[in-house]
């Protein structure tokens, strides 16, 4: 539970340093980034696919804060679904098998 709060917590303070540091126009800069990164950490060969579905959530909550911000419905839309994608990437290759684990 600590490393969900933990991972939870991060993407949180990221998102709060865009918009502190150059509001929505950092969210875009920040969202395509770590889209980017996220992209090539699941294209490349011996990366655990974990690290590559953390930074698409980051990407996609980025993106999305980004869309609220400037009301881009379809923005938003798209990004919510991403968004529960990466949510079932992180629970396959990292969550679901911490939980199962611990039973």
């Amino acid at each position: 539970m600590n490393q969900i709060l933990g991972a939870a917590s991060v993407s949180v303070g990221v998102i709060v340093a865009a918009l502190a540091f150059g509001g929505g126009g950092a969210l875009q800069y920040l969202g395509a980034l770590f889209g980017v990164a996220a992209a090539v950490l699941l294209g490349v060969p011996g990366v655990h696919p974990l690290w590559g579905f953390a930074a698409f959530f980051v990407a996609n909550v980025a993106w999305l804060v980004y869309g609220l911000l400037l009301r881009l419905r379809g923005l938003v839309v798209q990004h919510v679904l991403l968004l529960v994608l990466a949510l079932v990437g992180l629970w396959n290759w990292w969550l679901g098998p911490l939980v199962l684990a611990s039973q």
